[in-house]
């Protein structure tokens, strides 16, 4: 599979932008609702886009998300996620809400996955999207923010007591 600009943008200038300036550089950014300061990143991507941001708080995290162009192709993402600690702005994780295609249905579905260095790992299944930018990155918040604050418990099936 090739590079698209669009994965590239995901998978390399986001995270290098996370990881130059701190996520709680990028997420003050996202709270200030700076769209500019993200046109280096579209222009390095060689993408025109005017992005939809969306913040919160929930002590102890500031959370900032960015929507990105469509997906066209696999692994490319709708949203990214970054959350990090008040007390330890040191502290950052990087989220992406990506698109996958299953096989069995032949249908399309969201992936939330999460990229921590050159490391990426595939979480779980995100939440269906509605065309509503507001409701789908909030339920992109609760998707991700269950990794760090989990309020569901989870049986596993083939749990051997």
């Amino acid at each position: 599979m090739a590079m698209t600009p669009e994965y590239a943008l995901v998978h390399v200038f986001l995270p290098n932008l996370v990881k130059l300036k701190g996520a709680a550089t990028v997420i003050g950014v996202i709270e200030r609702k700076e769209k500019f300061f993200f046109d280096p990143v579209w222009g390095q991507a060689h993408i025109e886009h005017v992005p939809f941001l969306l913040s919160q708080v929930r002590e102890p995290y500031r959370i900032g998300v960015v929507d990105l162009p469509p997906p066209k192709e696999l692994g490319e993402a709708f949203y990214v996620g970054l959350v990090a600690n008040k007390k330890d702005p040191t502290m950052g994780r990087y989220f992406t809400l990506e698109k996958d295609y299953v096989l069995k249905t032949k249908s399309d579905r969201t992936l939330v996955c999460e990229r921590e260095g050159a490391k990426h790992t595939k979480h779980f299944d995100g939440p269906v999207l509605t065309g509503n930018k507001d409701v789908d990155a909030a339920a992109f918040i609760e998707a991700f923010m269950e990794l760090l604050i989990p309020t569901k418990v989870t049986h596993k099936k083939d749990r051997q007591w």
